[in-house]
């Protein structure tokens, strides 16, 4: 039975990743716990790279931004991150891993940014600074060095962020495969 929505919808596109991958950034999420003097872990569920935040979005819209998904390049990508970094706010810290620079990510959601704002779904672009989040509200006295990691993406997907049972939730609402050989 499918959920229907009849609500705006807070949505993004962003990359899924692997049960792999997952347990990878789960395991460097726990390595650097005990640097964290105060904030809230991302929950492994959660882990994603976002590529496109579209906000508040009506439900009707959801179809055609599902077909975009067929519409974008399908080859498989490599990631890779070697560093922690923060987004520093005078009221919350967000700790997030750091994705290396690589030309077919940068393509990927280029081409995606520029087909929502031709369809008038975003406004304009902005310098893309692809990361995964690992903890919100943090308080780190240091920023520790970590082991490479990489990474392979799943799929690129359209996911939908919203509460269940009071926890953040991005649950997925249409996604396409990467083509991995």
């Amino acid at each position: 039975m499918a959920i229907v929505y009849t609500y705006p919808m807070r949505l993004f596109y962003g990359l899924s990743f692997s049960e792999k991958d997952i347990i990878s950034i789960a395991r460097l999420s726990g390595s650097i716990d005990r640097y964290i003097t105060h904030g809230k872990a991302v929950r492994e569920a959660n882990y994603h790279l976002t590529l496109a935040f579209l906000g508040e979005v009506e439900q009707r819209n959801i179809e055609y931004l599902s077909d975009l998904l067929t519409h974008l390049p399908n080859e498989p990508l490599s990631l890779t991150a070697h560093h922690l970094g923060l987004f520093a706010k005078r009221r919350s810290n967000t700790l997030y891993l750091q994705i290396e620079e690589e030309p077919t990510l940068f393509s990927l959601q280029e081409q995606l940014e520029q087909v929502l704002i031709r369809d008038g779904f975003i406004t304009k672009g902005g310098r893309y600074r692809p990361h995964i989040t690992l903890f919100r509200q943090v308080t780190i006295p240091i920023l520790p060095m970590i082991e490479s990691i990489e990474l392979t993406p799943y799929s690129i997907a359209l996911f939908h962020s919203h509460r269940v049972n009071d926890l953040l939730t991005y649950s997925i609402l249409s996604q396409r495969r990467f083509e991995h050989g």
